[in-house]
């Protein structure tokens, strides 16, 4: 058994899995399973939002410990779906360490959607929410509008490597500005409440809470406590960005708030 191979497998696994989204009991659970087909006395997992630690004793070699920092993070079901079937392949004797850790590589270097997708989707996304939540067409014009501007925003960040809190801020910022003024211009008959409703649903935490709620519930009360604060700072940049854009666009427009 190459007992530091297998160290490598399991990051690598845990690290696929927590950019992915996935719950720290989770990440931790398959983790341990990779380790445990050593058959190692000892197999230690520790996982944060953030970080990734392991120690495994081996029968015939020293210890093997490693820790990993995880700066990235987003939500990629795909990736985690096929991180536990390869564990399960390997603990099942399928597949061999050699062959996991090559497809594990591939899975890590394998390109997402093309940020035109992204972007397309993006859009998209805003305007059925808004008519979803009861927008009228005229509504979802005014939707696709500041879904144009969070998209820019988008491409503008990503380019420069800049955090998602500002995101949030200036991009719902420009676009409820842009849509208030445009709206007060034109004298508009819309629903303002819905297109801003729109334009935010993407960017809210629903993901962070609830990984929150169930790092919470299985005991992983660090993680649990860490996933309630990233949730709230994202639904603060978003309240931050939404009232300030709608402040300025009332300011602009000669509006009363």
């Amino acid at each position: 058994m190459n007992y530091g191979l297998l160290a490598d497998t399991a990051m690598l696994a845990g690290k696929i899995m927590l950019q992915g989204g996935a719950e720290t009991y989770r990440v931790e659970d398959t983790v341990r399973r990779i380790l445990k087909t050593s058959g190692a006395e000892r197999a230690e997992v520790l996982v944060f939002s953030t970080a990734l630690m392991i120690t495994m004793d081996a029968p015939s070699a020293s210890a093997v410990s490693k820790v990993m920092r995880i700066s990235a993070r987003g939500t990629n079901l795909g990736n985690i779906c096929e991180v536990n079937g390869l564990s399960r392949k390997l603990c099942t004797g399928e597949i061999a360490l050699e062959e996991m850790y090559e497809e594990l590589k591939k899975l890590e270097k394998r390109k997402e959607y093309p940020p035109a997708v992204v972007y397309l989707c993006t859009l998209i996304t805003v305007i059925m929410f808004s008519l979803l939540l009861g927008a009228s067409a005229k509504d979802a014009v005014f939707a696709g509008m500041s879904a144009i501007v969070m998209v820019l925003f988008r491409a503008f960040f990503m380019k420069h490597g800049m955090n998602e809190f500002m995101y949030h801020v200036t991009a719902l910022a420009c676009a409820t500005f842009l849509v208030s003024v445009v709206q007060a211009l034109l004298k508009a008959d819309i629903n303002l409440e819905l297109v801003v409703a729109g334009t935010a649903m993407p960017l809210l935490p629903g993901v962070a809470i609830t990984n929150a709620i169930r790092d919470t519930l299985q005991g992983d009360y660090i993680s649990g406590a860490a996933r309630i604060v990233e949730a709230f700072i994202r639904a603060v940049s978003c309240a931050v960005g939404i009232g300030a854009g709608l402040y300025l666009g009332h300011l602009v427009s000669g509006g009363v708030l």
